[in-house]
């Protein structure tokens, strides 16, 4: 037999009949053509005092396989391995994210939040309110609701991790990616658990009140390039945290929660979510696939992107205005690649060109466990 692979960090996968372990390609190989699948393992029930694992039978595995969707998220993920390395195996689109019983489950509450849209309309308009007013707050308690269906998404995925130490499931996004998970739990969403409906409905409403209680001031929410030209009284303050080349696909990550947002709010904001997926043209980050791979074609746009956004921030305020910029180093970087971050210096670099005054730079350590 040829010689076995190095066994590094991440999932290894070895053969029940000789005990070789297979090559990371071979795996990629047969998820893409189509020969990756998911397979009950156990089922979890709460005991007395801790949680009962019981082995699934043939029926329990029929069952597991019997929900049909009548809707799947056909929208592809976008070719960014670094972050979004679950396409390497086979994973193409939002759909194939989900099992068939999570999918039932999801469109069922999406329907069900339109649905109540439209009961809370007629609610309100046999309350007194105006028209405009009644379908104003019908769309807001729809809102509201269809943030919960896209939590619930978050941990109702076959992406999902499942947690030996505390056994429990967790969400996909405990990072800025959408990795590759070999097991994972599929959660029961209609009972009163990690990612159960009632729980995800009470996270959000715990976030509401919140809300409510720190800040009473109505807030705007413009889409729109940062370096255009909007409109402004003149007198405004800028605090930003703005993208650092490809370190973060946000666009291409939101999508992920968009494809449901979009399905359960299309009738209240058809304009917002016209598009089948986020809006990528405008996105200030140097992702290469957008340039057909070309890397310095994407830190170029990048960098001339950001340097006319903060050239625009320069006109916008008055000079005696402070401008507020984070940029979020990990000392990390440095240990883990031995390279040393010239994140820090391009902000510096940008500011000055826009004949903008660095007038104090304060550190934070905002998480110990990265520093």
């Amino acid at each position: 037999p040829p010689d076995p692979p190095k066994v590094g960090r991440g999932a290894k996968f070895k053969c029940l009949a000789c005990g070789q372990v297979a090559q990371d390609q071979h795996i990629k190989d047969e998820g893409m053509a189509g020969r990756m699948g998911a397979q009950l393992m156990a089922i979890v029930a709460e005991g007395n005092r801790r949680r009962v694992y019981v082995a699934p039978t043939s029926e329990h595995a029929a069952i597991a396989k019997s929900a049909k969707p009548k809707w799947a998220p056909t929208e592809e993920l976008a070719y960014a391995p670094r972050a979004l390395w679950c396409t390497l195996y086979g994973l193409k689109t939002f759909g194939d994210l989900f099992t068939d019983r999570q999918l039932v489950a999801l469109t069922t509450f999406s329907d069900l939040v339109q649905e109540a849209r439209t009961q809370v309309e007629r609610d309100a308009l046999a309350a007194g309110l105006s028209t405009e007013r009644a379908t104003a707050y019908a769309d807001a308690v729809a809102t509201y609701l269809a943030f919960v269906v896209d939590r619930c998404a978050d941990f109702n995925c076959s992406l999902a991790r499942w947690v030996q130490s505390n056994e429990k499931i967790m969400n996909l996004f405990a990072r800025q990616a959408i990795p590759m998970v070999w097991d994972f739990g599929e959660a029961n969403i209609l009972h009163d658990t990690v990612g159960g409906w009632s729980t995800c409905l009470d996270y959000l409403t715990r976030c509401l009140r919140v809300s409510i209680v720190h800040s009473t001031a109505i807030g705007t929410v413009l889409q729109a390039d940062a370096a255009a030209d909007h409109m402004t009284d003149g007198k405004m303050i800028v605090s930003t945290d703005p993208p650092y080349y490809d370190n973060i696909g946000y666009a291409d990550l939101s999508d992920f929660f968009y494809v449901w947002l979009r399905r359960t709010l299309n009738v209240a904001y058809p304009d917002i979510l016209s598009t089948l997926l986020v809006p990528k043209t405008a996105e200030l980050v140097a992702t290469p696939y957008r340039f057909n791979g070309d890397k310095s074609k994407a830190e170029s746009f990048f960098e001339t992107g950001l340097r006319a956004t903060f050239a625009r921030i320069h006109s916008m305020i008055p000079p005696d205005y402070p401008a507020t910029i984070y940029y979020a180093f990990k000392q990390s970087e440095l240990k883990n690649e031995g390279l040393v971050s010239t994140g820090w210096e391009t902000i510096q670099d940008l500011t000055q060109r826009t004949a903008q005054e660095i007038t104090g730079v304060v550190k934070r350590e905002i998480d110990r466990a990265l520093a």
